[in-house]
């Protein structure tokens, strides 16, 4: 009952080696309530060890709650262990351990209070860490709305279109808390998500500076480099019915701007677009980016949304996803 295993080696100090040793039997039961410890000098000699180690092991235990010394009677069990503990006594045994450790390593109770301080600051921000998946056919602009959405701060994401979506549906509903599309896009999601009460319908419209750059277009072709062709359904939509015409989509790493009189190209996909094919653009055509963002309304209803998730979660944490 009373045989512990002593490494000199290890870096635990060996006065923490046997605590925790017999801590553990105390708590599991395997020493009950009662039971009587040896002597200091009897735990001493069976250990090869100092009385004073032995001192220091029991007076730690006394500390615990796990025994009971005496003078005259001797040192015995006190902690009476419980079915289930309560949750509340499991934490302060939880907390008690790593206070210990800490204080093992030479820290003092002020550079612990630091640390655990710290560490809530930073288990804090994972309770409140957002999953958003944005649903468009509007890829092209993945990074635009990154950009704009990571500006509620500690939000993480993805943007997925909507024929990935009906491939599988489950990628999106899984992995996220709130899902953001648009009206139309809306009654698609409602068919092919098991739970649609993470979709949140929002509006999106282009910036005052995209507009003019459309306005501006020279008469002719309007060339429209994009990845799908509904990006350019969506700039033929903001053009007057007249123009309409002129939209020529440009899918593809090189497109044939031949016949092209302008080129719109989307905010983000842009730099990356001229950065790879700087050939393409050596002469006079006119480039205007397209700028494609949640408007002012979405955007307050959508940070109203998340400040109630995150809300819950500090009650909840134990729903947290990690």
């Amino acid at each position: 009952m009373f045989q512990y295993q002593i490494n000199p080696d290890s870096e635990t100090p060996i006065y923490r080696q046997l605590v925790e040793q017999i801590n553990a039997q105390i708590r599991s039961g395997a020493l009950k309530h009662g039971t009587q410890l040896p002597t200091v000098r009897e735990m001493a000699e069976r250990l090869h060890l100092s009385c004073g180690t032995v001192k220091h092991v029991y007076d730690c235990l006394q500390e615990m709650g796990d025994i009971e010394m005496t003078r005259r009677r001797g040192t015995f069990v006190k902690y009476v262990r419980k079915e289930t503990d309560s949750r509340k006594q499991q934490a302060m045994h939880a907390i008690d351990h790593m206070i210990r450790k800490l204080m093992d390593l030479n820290f003092s109770p002020s550079e612990i209070q630091i640390f655990l301080n710290l560490k809530m600051r930073e288990w804090g921000l994972r309770w409140s860490g957002i999953r958003i998946a944005v649903v468009t056919e509007y890829t092209e602009l993945a990074s635009l709305f990154e950009k704009q959405l990571q500006q509620i701060g500690n939000v993480h994401v993805t943007v997925c279109p909507v024929s990935q979506l009906r491939e599988y549906p489950y990628i999106i509903d899984e992995q996220s808390d709130v899902i953001l599309t648009s009206l139309q896009d809306s009654q698609t999601l409602s068919y092919l998500l098991p739970d649609s009460a993470k979709v949140i319908r929002v509006a999106m419209q282009p910036d005052a500076q995209s507009l003019l750059s459309l306005a501006s277009c020279p008469e002719g072709n309007i060339g429209v480099w994009c990845e799908h062709e509904a990006f350019s359904d969506l700039i033929r939509s903001y053009l007057p019915e007249s123009r309409k015409g002129d939209v020529i989509p440009l899918t593809g790493n090189a497109p044939d701007l031949s016949g092209v009189h302008s080129l719109i190209v989307p905010e983000g996909f842009a730099e990356n677009a001229l950065r790879g094919h700087p050939a393409q653009f050596e002469t006079s055509l006119p480039v205007h980016t397209f700028s494609y963002r949640l408007d002012e309304g979405s955007m307050l209803y959508l940070e109203e949304r998340i400040t109630k998730i995150r809300d819950e979660r500090q009650q909840w944490p134990g729903a947290l996803r990690l």
